[in-house]
């Protein structure tokens, strides 16, 4: 059950961040304009990011209460680097290097490690 709560958590946390990206290169105001903050209200990418952050918050800290944060948190925002990096190059068409895909290889071992010495 844990393991389910953890792997729904990490994909609304990825699906926000890749809608608020998405809606982050709709806006059209200069980023300290006054209409930004209406503009950003407006953008339902933006909207529908921010209410998944509030959902994924919740089961954060429902997680938290059964799962320890030294062990949680690492393994939650591994996860999430990693799939939201693969995500934005699929999805989003952004480009990756070969240091940051090492780098993303690298992280995946540490959140096995981690997850697994959870004892």
């Amino acid at each position: 059950m844990i393991i389910t709560l953890i792997v729904i958590e990490t994909l609304l946390v990825v699906v926000a961040q890749l809608m608020l990206r998405h809606g982050a290169i709709k806006l059209e105001m200069p980023m300290l304009s006054s209409g930004i903050i209406l503009e950003t209200i407006q953008n339902i990418w933006i909207m529908s990011g921010l209410a998944l952050h509030g959902v994924s918050f919740f089961l954060y800290v429902i997680i938290l209460s059964k799962l320890r944060l030294n062990v949680f948190y690492p393994v939650a925002t591994s996860a999430s680097l990693i799939l939201i990096t693969v995500l934005s190059v699929l999805i989003l068409k952004e480009k990756i290097t070969a240091v940051q895909t090492v780098g993303i290889c690298v992280i995946m071992v540490g959140m096995v490690l981690v997850f697994v010495e959870r004892g």
